[in-house]
């Protein structure tokens, strides 16, 4: 497995609604932390504003990628036909082996009895393109459930973005998500959390940490992985609380 950074690492510098720092950190700039951080390539997800930038701009990326030795993957949401077929012509370009896809987006939250016809055609329109679907689990989705969609379509060419927190907002813990949905996983979201009482001690807060500090089994959770040889990197991303100001989350 390869090991990349995600522009949602540094979400903060990209900019979030209206928290914006006074300067947004630019793809060109992203890759060049990636290479001082060590890591062998980056994911190029739905934060990092890529559709703003032309195709002369895309290809400009992919050959400075390729020039600092990166490999790199492409991420998007929402996935509606149209968004869809734009990222995997840009999954194309940039030589992405995967499509990493959070299904609800902005204007865009399908039922749940649509999904398995959503995504068998979703998964049907990667294959022709020769490109691996993988969905990631997100919120409202219940790993059984997912899991169960995946089995029926039954498709090499879909498979799972594996976020080791985001089922908490189905109501699941991180075990129970990464047991279920990691025979599928074609890329892991490496995002390492603590979950706190809260000072008055009514409720739990999660929040993010560096990796490695938190509650993740990370060794355990790799060597899962590679048994099951269909995950093909490791990605990492960071939940970065906001700190006093946008500036200070930054640099934290």
């Amino acid at each position: 497995m390869k090991l990349g950074l995600s522009t949602y690492a540094l979400t903060w510098s990209f900019g979030i609604h209206s928290y914006l720092p006074k300067s947004q950190i630019t793809l060109p700039e992203f890759l060049g932390r990636a290479v001082e951080l060590g890591y062998q390539g980056v994911q190029i997800a739905d934060n990092a504003h890529l559709l703003e930038l032309s195709s002369e701009g895309r290809h400009e990326l992919w050959h400075k990628a390729e020039d600092l030795g990166l490999f790199v993957e492409i991420g998007a949401r929402g996935l509606t036909p149209e968004n869809l077929k734009t990222h995997i012509e840009i999954a194309i370009e940039a030589k992405s082996p995967f499509l990493r896809f959070v299904v609800d987006g902005p204007g865009f939250e399908p039922p749940l009895v649509e999904l398995p016809e959503l995504l068998a055609s979703a998964a049907d329109e990667c294959e022709n393109n020769g490109i691996i679907l993988a969905i990631e689990n997100h919120d409202r989705f219940e790993s059984p459930q997912i899991a169960s969609w995946l089995d029926a379509i039954n498709s090499e060419f879909l498979g799972i973005c594996l976020d080791t927190a985001n089922s908490y907002g189905s109501g699941e813990g991180f075990r129970e998500t990464i047991d279920t949905l990691l025979p599928y996983t074609v890329n892991f979201h490496l995002k390492d959390f603590v979950v706190n009482r809260q000072p008055h001690m009514l409720g739990l807060l999660i929040e993010g940490t560096a990796v490695g500090q938190g509650l993740l089994p990370i060794q355990e959770i790799l060597e899962k992985l590679k048994s099951h040889k269909r995950c093909q990197s490791v990605t990492v991303e960071h939940w970065t609380g906001l700190q006093d100001s946008v500036a200070e989350t930054i640099s934290l």
